[in-house]
């Protein structure tokens, strides 16, 4: 039986000790796969905490905490800074010219050594095993994947859990989301080739432009008319790329972009009708199309179980003022997906906000969090922990 007075007491020194780990990796940025520093100071606390360290990436880690005979669930926190100069003067601030946590990195990676600090202290009375996965380039390459391939959830992971900070809620607040969280990405290429003219002979000529100006304006009817209004789904064209002189008909456009959906079905209808349409307009201007696909993150699609199960335990065993039941989900992506299409878990939102005042979102110069909810992150992930053990 785990004494809850103890265990109070060492979230409270966890806490205090994670919100040094946070202004360190928060004054020392690194971008998506160069997380070096980082990453030796995560492996260098794991070992100090005899957590054994597997399955590692040059600046991935994966811990492992081995209590008594149980399930095995796994935490996983991000790494990486983003490329934007910080504006916000922090006793702590950005060393980096150019780089900051703007996403709240630093605040996940603490949570989690904080976490680990806390579980470490009563491994004996643990009834299974916690795996502690610090992952790198989330915001980039989808350091997940490589993660999971690295063998991060073997031989067996029953749950995973997942958090990122969420400054439109203050401090002392969670979110949570049923089912839909965020949306799959997908990134296309359309290269229409055509025949070069002469602008003054354009019945020579097959004119890419055109037939690539009927695409861009063709494939908005498929989220119009083959997707249904009740299940949101976004084509973006980003780029377009074609000619190389004002009195040419141009031969090659290029057209860049991506698709996003919240289930798979409509993800495989968007990716076939906009392949379809596209070589049917190109046809009828006489141009080919060649269609590519580089594919992206799956729906983050969250277990009901499982947010039931942290949605009681913020209530009924956490310092947590108020939990917020999201209703929509985001046409954003997270490749925190990518570990629930292999187990079973959770993304939940944790509230970095200042109270009554306006906080400016993730990915701002402005960015910036209250560090109330470090304590709040790791008492969240400690219980929930311990209660899905059971």
């Amino acid at each position: 039986m785990i004494d809850l007075v103890n265990l109070d007491v060492l979230i409270r020194e966890a806490e205090i000790w994670a919100i040094g780990l946070r202004r360190d990796f928060h004054r020392w940025p690194e971008l998506g796969n160069k997380e070096f520093r980082t990453a030796e100071r995560v492996r260098k606390e794991l070992k100090e905490l005899n957590i054994e360290i597997e399955n590692t990436l040059k600046t991935g880690i994966a811990g492992t905490l081995e209590g008594h005979k149980g399930k095995t669930i796994a935490l996983r926190a991000d790494m990486d800074a983003l490329p934007i100069q910080e504006a916000v003067p922090l006793p702590f601030a950005s060393e980096r010219k150019g780089i900051m946590h703007a996403c709240g990195h630093d605040v996940h990676m603490a949570i989690l050594l904080g976490t680990a600090m806390v579980l470490s202290k009563i491994k004996n009375q643990i009834n299974g095993t916690v795996k502690f996965i610090f992952q790198p380039a989330e915001e980039t390459t989808g350091g997940a994947r490589r993660m999971i391939e690295k063998g991060c959830l073997e031989p067996k992971t029953d749950y995973i859990l997942g958090l990122h900070v969420k400054p439109d809620l203050p401090a002392g607040t969670i979110g949570i989301k049923y089912g839909k969280v965020h949306a799959s990405s997908d990134v296309f290429s359309i290269i229409i080739r055509g025949k070069i003219s002469h602008a003054a002979y354009p019945e020579l000529g097959i004119d890419s432009i055109a037939a690539a100006s009927q695409i861009v304006t063709g494939i908005q009817s498929i989220i119009s008319r083959n997707i249904s209004p009740l299940a949101s789904s976004v084509i973006t064209i980003g780029s377009i790329h074609g000619g190389n002189a004002i009195n040419l008909i141009a031969d090659t456009v290029t057209l860049e972009g991506t698709i996003r959906a919240l289930d798979h079905c409509s993800r495989e209808l968007l990716k076939n009708r906009l392949k379809d349409m596209s070589h049917n307009i190109a046809k009828a201007y006489g141009a080919k199309a060649e269609v590519k696909f580089q594919k992206g993150y799956p729906a983050l699609i969250n277990d009901n179980l499982i947010v039931d199960v942290i949605k009681n335990v913020a209530i009924c065993e956490t310092a947590v003022e108020k939990v917020v039941e999201l209703k929509e989900p985001t046409m954003g992506v997270e490749d925190f997906s990518l570990y629930l299409e292999k187990v079973p878990g959770a993304f939940i939102f944790l509230g970095s906000g200042y109270k009554g005042k306006e906080n400016e979102g993730i990915h701002q110069e402005g960015f910036n969090v209250d560090e109330k909810c470090i304590g709040i992150g790791i008492q969240l992930e400690v219980m929930s922990i311990l209660k899905l053990m059971e």
